[in-house]
């Protein structure tokens, strides 16, 4: 009998030593499960601030260029008013009207006056109004659209001569 006691004795042990241990185990095991839990979740946080670090920094960036384009905008139509400005101050009748205001008036033929420059090579142009060259002198013009029409027809002279005309 007193064997039997020792072995249900050493059962119980054995039985209650396993319980423990499975109970441990069982303990460990949630444990390891927490923390992988933890882990995991640890992990998404700190996904989640960086994407959403991320998505604060583009979307600073996209207000930044779309500052930067209105500036742009801004930029352009100050340009366009000042070439608008240039091309009104060049005007014809701008120019016209500031040659008035400084008492310019525009020259006639007999306010034209030649100077012959000894030894100075002759160009295409010069040999037109030199009054050495045997050629006839083309009368002086009154107006600017009457000097245009001789120096486009002179161009096409030289065009028709296979000449480039400089």
């Amino acid at each position: 009998m007193v064997h039997e006691h020792q072995h249900t004795t050493t059962v119980n042990k054995s039985a209650r030593q396993t319980r423990e241990l499975m109970r441990r185990i069982g303990k460990l095991t949630e444990a390891q499960a927490a923390m992988s839990w933890g882990i995991i979740l640890l992990i998404l946080a700190l996904v989640g601030v960086i994407y959403l670090s991320q998505t604060i920094k583009v979307a600073a960036v996209g207000r930044h260029v779309q500052q930067l384009e209105f500036d742009l905008s801004d930029i352009q139509g100050v340009n366009t008013g000042i070439k608008r400005d240039i091309a009104e101050a060049q005007s014809l009748d701008t120019l016209y009207e500031e040659m008035d205001k400084l008492g310019f008036v525009p020259a006639t033929a007999a306010d034209t006056e030649y100077l012959i420059i000894p030894d100075y090579p002759e160009t295409a142009a010069a040999k037109a109004f030199s009054p050495v060259t045997q050629e006839k002198i083309a009368e002086p013009v009154d107006t600017i659209q009457e000097a245009l029409h001789l120096v486009l027809q002179e161009r096409l002279d030289d065009l028709m001569r296979g000449e480039s005309g400089e």
